[in-house]
């Protein structure tokens, strides 16, 4: 199975559900998809279920297992079956924000975006936003940009054979 994930105007497309930074050489893993949104499994409907260790911009860890946030109770998470938003106390913008694309909602994308779906025919298609910390590396992902840190990424497409791992030096993702 291959899954979509939209940064701003680039594409990732990968088998794995992981997102992992690249820094000085460490590999830490920020976000997981335990589950997609599925309506008809079994008759039951499961939501989009994530795990995340991130850091809010003034450093606190946020660590979310299962959709659940413990111990910051400035965090508040607003839930869907196809959407997680992360919200810090005082900001009007989600710290992260998860999504879940709809088949009926593609025809709203870019381009060049909506022809790698096309051709390559994910099972799920995500976008994920934010301005969050893993670690030392600052990630700014809005709706026509992403930057790792003071690298800017747009209009890309990446197949991600061994993951999707994401770096603040300017090299390529594989």
């Amino acid at each position: 199975m291959k899954h979509a994930f939209i940064f701003g105007t680039t594409i990732f497309l990968s088998t794995q559900r992981t997102l992992t930074v690249n820094d000085d050489d460490k590999n830490t893993e920020f976000l997981k998809i335990l589950s997609f949104y599925n309506e008809r499994k079994n008759n039951e409907s499961l939501v989009l279920n994530i795990d995340a260790n991130i850091s809010t911009l003034d450093g606190r860890p946020l660590s979310i297992v299962s959709n659940t946030v413990a111990d910051r109770p400035d965090i508040r998470l607003v839930i869907t079956k196809s959407r997680i938003k992360v919200y810090q106390t005082g900001q009007e913008e989600p710290v992260l924000d998860v999504y879940q694309f709809d088949e009926h909602e593609y025809a709203g994308l870019s381009s060049h975006i909506l022809n790698e779906i096309h051709a390559q025919n994910p099972d799920r298609v995500l976008t994920i936003k934010g301005n969050f910390k893993v670690g030392n590396t600052h990630f700014l992902i809005e709706n026509e940009k992403m930057f790792v840190d003071t690298n800017g990424y747009a209009n890309g497409v990446v197949n991600a054979h061994h993951g999707i791992i994401l770096s603040p030096a300017n090299h390529d993702f594989n």
